[in-house]
C-alpha cells in the first residue's frame, strides 16, 4: 500500500472532507470518455496502458485518459484534491485502508447493479467479492490477493554462504541470520535486512502474532506500550548487531520498490507485499525470491490475505455502464489476464490463476506459489482500519525513525506511538 507523509495525509483529509460537503461534479466533455487513476511504478503503468489500448481498440469512439502517480502519499493527496474539485477519475484504484472512508463519504459508486449486469464475477469465490463490501454494498473489485512477504536477494545470500530465512523462521532466528550475513558478505556497505521498525505491515503482523492487533473492530487501538516497546527493542538490537541497515540508510527509502534498500543495493532482505516480487525482480539484476514474514515461536498466525488494491467507480461518473464495462474487460478479457499476470496480486478467480500460470515469468510463478505455501502463517482478515489509520501509519514511521536515530528510547517511542496513533484515529 502507498505510504503517507503527515503533511500529505492532512492535506488529503482536508480535501476529502471538503469533497463530502460540496457534492456535485463537472460534466465530462463526452460520455464516451473515461479517466482512470492508479498508483505504481513504470511497469504497472506499462501493463495498465496496454489494457487501455486493447479496450479502446475493441470499443471504437471510447477515449480513456490514464493518470498514474508513484506509490506514496502524493496519490491520496491528488485523489482527494480531484474529488474536492468535483473532477474525480471515473475509475479509481482504491486501497483496503481507504475504501471504507471514501465509500462512507459518498465518493464511490455502489457496484451491485453493475455486478448483476455488466461486471461478471460469477467464477469468483463469494468471500473474495465480500472483501469489497462496505455496509452491505460492493464498492470495490479486488484486483488481486496478496499478503506480506520477505523479499530475498538470493544471489547475495548464496554469495555469503548462508541459507536465507524460510517459512516459519522466528524473529530471533531472522535476526541471527541477518547478523551472520552482514559479517560474511563481501559487498561493501551491505546488510542483512532493511530496518522494518516503521513498516506498517511488519508491525501489524508482529502484533497479530502476539494475539493483538493494530486496531479493534470498534476502531480503537488493539495494542499497548508493552507491545510497541518489544517491537522497537527487537529492531534496536538488530541495529546494534549490524543485522539491519543503519538509520541514515533506511531514512532514504520512500516506501516504494525503486528506493527500497534491496533495490539500491544496501540490504539482502526487505519486507513488502507478495505481489511486489514481480516489480522487485524487474528492478534488480540479482535473482530474488520470497518467503513469509518471521514468526513468534508458539505465537498466532500473523499474516492474512488482503485485497492488494481495488478498482472502484466514482459516484460522479457520467457513464457508469462504460466504466463497468472497462472493469469487466480489465479482469476478464483473456489478453488482459495475460498482461496483468500477478503484478497487482494473485487473481481472485481460481480459473484465471490457472489460465495465466503457464505463461508467467519465474518471479510471477513464485509469487503465486508463495501464496499456496503459507497456510500455516495465515489468519483471518482483520476489521477494516478506522478513519485516521492513514495518519497512524505516518506516526509509526516517524516514531520508529526517532528511535532508530536514538533520539528516543524504545520506552519513550512506545509511549509516543500509542498516544500518537490513538489521537490519529480519534480525529478520524
Amino acid at each position: 500500500m502507498p505510504e503517507l507523509t503527515r503533511r500529505n495525509f492532512l492535506a488529503a483529509s482536508s480535501a476529502l472532507t471538503l469533497a463530502g460537503l460540496i457534492g456535485g461534479g463537472a460534466a465530462f466533455a463526452q460520455e464516451s470518455r473515461l479517466r482512470l487513476s492508479w498508483w505504481g511504478n513504470a511497469e504497472r503503468a506499462e501493463r495498465t496502458n496496454k489494457i487501455i489500448d486493447l479496450f479502446k481498440a475493441a470499443n471504437a469512439g471510447v477515449e480513456i485518459e490514464g493518470q498514474t502517480l508513484p506509490g506514496g502519499g502524493d496519490y491520496w493527496t491528488w485523489l482527494a484534491t480531484q474529488t474536492a474539485g468535483g473532477n474525480p477519475p471515473d475509475v479509481i484504484q482504491m486501497d483496503y485502508r481507504y475504501i471504507f472512508e471514501y465509500a462512507g463519504r459518498g465518493v464511490l459508486l455502489p457496484l451491485d447493479d453493475l455486478l448483476a449486469s455488466t461486471i461478471d464475477l460469477s467464477n469468483w469465490p463469494e468471500e473474495r467479492i465480500d472483501v469489497g463490501r462496505v455496509d452491505g454494498k460492493v464498492y470495490g473489485i479486488s484486483l488481486g490477493a496478496n499478503t506480506g512477504a520477505v523479499i530475498l536477494n538470493l544471489t547475495a545470500w548464496e554469495e555469503a554462504g548462508i541459507e536465507p530465512p524460510t517459512i516459519g523462521t522466528t524473529w530471533e532466528q531472522f535476526a541471527d541470520l541477518c547478523t551472520q550475513f552482514t559479517s560474511k558478505t563481501t559487498r561493501t556497505g551491505f546488510f542483512g535486512t532493511q530496518d522494518a521498525s516503521g513498516h506498517e505491515t511488519s508491525f501489524e503482523t508482529y502484533l497479530r502474532q502476539r494475539g493483538k492487533a493494530s486496531y479493534t473492530a470498534d476502531g480503537s487501538l488493539g495494542f499497548d506500550e508493552t507491545d510497541a516497546k518489544a517491537w522497537f527493542d527487537l529492531w534496536s538490537e538488530m541495529r546494534k548487531a549490524g543485522a539491519c541497515v543503519p538509520a541514515d540508510v533506511q531514512a532514504l527509502s520512500q516506501g516504494n520498490v525503486d528506493t527500497s534498500v534491496v533495490t539500491v543495493g544496501k540490504a539482502a532482505t526487505g519486507i513488502a507485499q507478495s505481489n511486489q516480487l514481480v516489480s522487485y525482480q524487474k528492478a534488480n539484476t540479482d535473482r530474488l525470491g520470497v518467503t513469509s514474514i518471521p514468526v513468534i515461536e508458539g505465537g498466532q498466525p500473523g499474516q492474512y490475505l488482503k485485497p492488494s488494491m481495488y478498482f472502484s467507480l466514482s459516484s460522479q461518473t457520467k457513464d457508469p455502464e462504460l466504466a463497468g464495462k472497462f472493469l469487466d474487460f480489465f479482469i476478464n478479457n483473456p489478453e488482459s489476464m495475460q498482461i496483468l499476470g500477478v503484478e497487482r496480486g494473485a487473481p481472485e478467480a481460481p480459473e484465471t490463476r490457472q489460465a495465466i500460470l503457464p505463461s508467467l515469468d519465474e518471479a510471477s510463478q513464485e509469487a503465486l506459489t508463495y501464496l499456496d505455501n503459507i497456510a500455516s502463517v495465515i489468519g483471518a482478515l482483520p476489521p477494516a482500519p478506522p478513519q485516521g489509520a492513514g495518519e497512524g501509519t505516518t506516526v509509526l514511521m516517524s516514531v520508529a525513525e526517532e528511535v532508530a536515530f536514538e533520539a528516543k528510547s524504545s520506552e519513550q517511542g512506545a509511549a509516543d506511538l500509542v498516544a500518537g496513533m490513538a489521537q490519529a484515529v480519534a480525529r478520524g
